[in-house]
C-alpha cells in the first residue's frame, strides 16, 4: 500500500455523537475550517444538492425505519424535513433536470423473501413534499450489498452501482457487482464496469471519467486486500476489476484487471467520492469518505481521505493523504461538493452533516497599489512615534 502523506494539521473540536453528547478531535489541514452545518438526520447515508444550494440527504439504517427516505436541509442550521418516506436502505441520490434520483430497495422491511433494488425519479416538489413519482428502473440484483450511489455524467446518462451477492463468490446475476448506466427514462441499461464486490461512490471526473470507490473482500484477513478508488473509462467495451479473483497480488488472477487509480487502507469501507477542481490550496482532488473496519482489531477508516487527479489518465497510482481524520468509526459515510466549494460529509452514526471550508488564498498586492505595513514594521513606527512624544 501506498504509504499516505501527512499534512500540517490544526485541532477542532466538534460535537459528534448523538447521544450522550461527547466531544471528538477532528483534525484537518491548515487553511481548512471545519463547521457544522445540520444535525438530527437519522443515518445519513449520502448528499446531493439542488439548483437552488439546498442540501438533501438519503437516510438508511441497518433496519427498516420511519426515518428511511429523503431528508431536505434548506440552509445551514435549519431543522432538517423528511420529505419522502418509506424507502429501505436508500444509499444514493442526485438531482438531474429538476427530477430527483433516489436508489433503495424495496420491500420496506427488515426481512422479505426477496429484496431488489430500485432507482426512483421524485419531482414536482411544493415545499413540503413531492406531487409525482416514476420508477426508472427496477429489479436490480440485491444480496450481500445493495444498489449505491447514483450521479449524473457524461451524455445525459445516469450511472448507477450495484454490489456484489456475496463477499468473495462470484455472482448468480449479470448485473450484480457493476456500474451500470441508463437514460433519464431507464431506457438503454448497459454495464459500464465489472468485477467490483461494493462500488459504493461514484463521481464524475475532469475529462468524463468516472470515479469509484471499491470495498475489499473481508475473507483474507486483516490486512488484505486494500480497498480502492478506481476508474472508469466510458468509452467502449466494460473493462474487469478484479472481483472476486484479483485483490492486487498479481499473476495469473489479475491478468486483464484494471489497476486501481489509488489504493485504500484494507477494510475502511470507502463510502461517497466528491471531486473539486480546486480546494483552497489543493488542485484537482477527490475526497473520499471512509466509513470504518468492521474489523476491530485493525481499526481503518473514520475519516476523509484526498486523491490527487493531478496525474489522472497515467499509469502511475495517486498519491493519498488523508485530510479529515478522528471523524469517528463508522461515522463518515456520505459526501458532496456544495455550490460555495465546501466540501460536506454526513456522519452516519451522530445524525450530522459537516462541511470543511477552503480559506482563500490570499490576493498579492496589486502593481502601484497601496502597500499594507507589516505589524512588526507598524509597531516600531509607534514606538519611535511615543518616543518622540514622551520620551
Amino acid at each position: 500500500m501506498r504509504p499516505m502523506h501527512r499534512l500540517p494539521a490544526v485541532l477542532v473540536l466538534v460535537l459528534l455523537a448523538a447521544a450522550p453528547v461527547a466531544v471528538a478531535r477532528v483534525r484537518v489541514p491548515a487553511g481548512v475550517e471545519l463547521q457544522r452545518y445540520a444535525t438530527g438526520i437519522p443515518h445519513p447515508s449520502n448528499l446531493a444538492f439542488d439548483g437552488r444550494g439546498r442540501l438533501w440527504a438519503t437516510s438508511a439504517g441497518v433496519q427498516a425505519a420511519t426515518a428511511d427516505g429523503v431528508w431536505l436541509v434548506p440552509r445551514r442550521g435549519a431543522r432538517p424535513r423528511q420529505v419522502v418516506s418509506g424507502l429501505f436502505s436508500a444509499l444514493g441520490l442526485t438531482w438531474h433536470r429538476h427530477e430527483l434520483y433516489v436508489s433503495h430497495i424495496v420491500p420496506h422491511a427488515t426481512f422479505a423473501p426477496r429484496h431488489t433494488g430500485r432507482v426512483v425519479a421524485y419531482s414536482g416538489f411544493d415545499g413540503r413534499r413531492f406531487t409525482r413519482s416514476r420508477v426508472v428502473v427496477d429489479g436490480l440484483p440485491v444480496g450481500r450489498h445493495r444498489v449505491d450511489s447514483i450521479v449524473a455524467g457524461p451524455a445525459g446518462r445516469l450511472y448507477l452501482g450495484i454490489g456484489s451477492e456475496s463477499d468473495h463468490e462470484p455472482s448468480s446475476a449479470e448485473l450484480a457487482g457493476t456500474v451500470v448506466s441508463f437514460r433519464p427514462g431507464g431506457e438503454g441499461l448497459r454495464v459500464e464496469a465489472r468485477g467490483l464486490r461494493n462500488p459504493y461512490g461514484l463521481a464524475v471526473a475532469p475529462g468524463g471519467r468516472l470515479l469509484v470507490s471499491e470495498h475489499g473482500r473481508d475473507d483474507l484477513g486483516l490486512h488484505s486486500p486494500p480497498d480502492e478508488l478506481d476508474v472508469v473509462e466510458l468509452r467502449g467495451r466494460a473493462r474487469w476489476f478484479g472481483f472476486p479473483t484479483c485483490w492486487g497480488q498479481g499473476g495469473a488472477p489479475c491478468r486483464g484487471a484494471v489497476a486501481p487509480l489509488a489504493r485504500l487502507a484494507p477494510h475502511s469501507a470507502p463510502g461517497a467520492v466528491a471531486v473539486a477542481r480546486h480546494f483552497g490550496r489543493w488542485g484537482p482532488s477527490a475526497f473520499v469518505t471512509r466509513f470504518g473496519s468492521t474489523f476491530r482489531e485493525n481499526p481503518t477508516g473514520g475519516d476523509v481521505v484526498r486523491v490527487s487527479l493531478a496525474r489522472l489518465g497515467r499509469r502511475r497510482a495517486a498519491p493519498v493523504e488523508r485530510f479529515a481524520t478522528g471523524l469517528g468509526h463508522q461515522e463518515p459515510l456520505g459526501a458532496a461538493l456544495g455550490p460555495d466549494g465546501a466540501l460536506y460529509v454526513s456522519l452516519w452514526k451522530s445524525g450530522r452533516v459537516v462541511r470543511l471550508v477552503p480559506r482563500p488564498r490570499p490576493s498579492p498586492p496589486r502593481a502601484g497599489g497601496t502597500r499594507v505595513a507589516p505589524p512588526t514594521a507598524l509597531l516600531r513606527v509607534l514606538a519611535e512615534l511615543c518616543h518622540a512624544l514622551f520620551g
